[in-house]
């Protein structure tokens, strides 16, 4: 049903309008003064609501093609306007226009009380002689309207995560200005002590034994990640930072992976395998291929001299599995002999106390190592003792990350690369502050 007095209403005012539009360009200026411009605003705001209100009565979403009238002008009317008053630059849009607009983008939960109010009142069988939509629109068929939605995206990446690390942080760490080989020296004089003389009798001599730890300065390489400048210019991320992140990460798992088991042949000596060379190894009786008991790990505290033992750097070192099954250890009553950082109530519920100290092993703290071995047949699964004594050798610089530009540009790519040089090994004088954990064969 056509709003003919709404629609007389709309002529006058756009009538009005005209005729102040006619004035002020009898006036030879290209621009409203302020008050001019106050002036015209009103106006447009009386034409919308008008507009909108003729719409509602109509129960149309716009007026753009069935206007009785002429139509105003939006933007700067001084500068847009043309014989048949069309709206210059994007056309003005109906209240429902618009709510139907920010439905179809963001959902009814965008919508206000008024909003939804105003499309329900368009929609057929409200009673209200709404026009019913009976086309087949979708966002999946490009020609239904697929092409006009754009492809959702989510502006967060999701990284894979992988536990590593148990040795930065740990054990001792120094640097060096360069690469060039770096002799540690060591000295053992615990198997000598003074002795008791007679009278006039002459002193024996005894000497100092010296040995030294050579450290050298390995080149450890993220590999190269190729990059087209395609996707350097369009990503919705910072490609660079990530890169640079993701290939340090890289390192990092490289170098915890040979400072842990490294064989110290053309590569750094790992903890591991210092420590089991050094020979202060507890192997475990039959039958405990993949189990500890608490037995066990009493041993394997007093293997270490007391003099490392009680150092504030000495730990236990392991691998997740392994603390899982130290975790399932109980008494001669079945009872847990580990004791969690839990705290409960009938309210809240269980909760850990991320901010408590974690639980120690015989007053020791532990730390979880990944590359260290799983509990099996003859594996060395445990380490206890001062991880000060091992030291990690880095070159000043650390970590370097280079962009590789002109190498690929003939592929219209960049290259990215990391390396630092490092090396590991354990300074152990003689009295072995690191004992390791074996399996039993079978």
């Amino acid at each position: 049903m056509v709003d003919r007095k709404g629609r007389e209403e709309l002529n006058r005012l756009a009538t009005q309008m005209r005729r102040f539009l006619d004035a002020a360009e009898e006036s030879g200026r290209k621009e409203f003064t302020s008050a001019e411009r106050e002036k015209w605003n009103k106006f447009v705001a009386a034409y919308d609501a008008q507009e909108d209100l003729v719409c509602r009565n109509e129960g149309i979403a716009s007026l753009d093609q069935t206007r009785l009238g002429p139509q105003i002008i939006a933007g700067d009317p001084m500068e847009t306007r043309n014989g048949d008053f069309r709206r210059g630059g994007p056309r003005a849009r109906s209240a429902h226009a618009q709510c139907f607009t920010k439905y179809i983008r963001s959902g009814l939960a965008a919508l206000n009380p008024d909003e939804m109010e105003l499309l329900q009142s368009r929609y057929a069988g409200n009673g209200n002689g709404g026009l019913e939509i009976r086309n087949a629109q979708g966002t999946t068929g490009g020609a239904q309207g697929g092409y006009v939605v754009p492809e959702g995206f989510s502006y967060q990446l999701e990284e894979a995560m992988k536990w590593f690390g148990g040795v930065d942080g740990v054990v001792g760490e120094f640097r060096t200005d360069d690469g060039r080989p770096f002799p540690w020296p060591t000295v053992n004089d615990t198997t000598n002590m003074g002795r008791l003389i007679g009278e006039n009798v002459q002193n024996t001599e005894t000497d100092v034994v010296f040995g030294q730890v050579t450290f050298n300065a390995f080149i450890a390489s993220s590999d190269i990640v190729l990059v087209p400048l395609s996707l350097l210019q369009d990503s919705a991320f910072d490609i660079d930072g990530l890169l640079a992140k993701l290939l340090g990460i890289r390192l990092g798992r490289l170098r915890n992976y040979y400072a842990t088991i490294g064989t110290g042949t053309n590569q750094p000596t790992g903890i591991l395998v210092a420590a089991a060379a050094a020979g202060l190894t507890l192997q475990l009786g039959s039958g405990s291929t993949s189990t500890i008991a608490y037995a066990d790990l009493v041993d394997l505290e007093h293997e270490v001299d007391p003099a490392y033992r009680y150092n504030s750097s000495t730990r236990w070192m392991f691998n997740d599995t392994t603390l899982k099954v130290l975790k399932k250890l109980v008494d001669g009553n079945n009872r847990p002999l580990w004791s969690p950082g839990l705290t409960a109530s009938f309210q809240d519920g269980p909760a850990v106390q991320l901010l408590d100290a974690r639980p120690t092993i015989l007053g020791h703290a532990y730390v979880v190592n990944q590359n260290m071995p799983s509990p099996a047949a003859n594996a060395y699964s445990v380490l206890f003792g001062d991880m000060s004594c091992f030291k990690l050798r880095r070159v000043k610089e650390g970590i370097t990350v280079m962009r590789l530009v002109e190498r690929y540009a003939d592929y219209l790519q960049q290259g990215f690369i990391a390396w630092e040089r490092f090396d590991s090994n354990l300074i152990d004088a003689g009295t072995h502050p690191i004992a390791v954990l074996q399996q039993s064969a079978s």
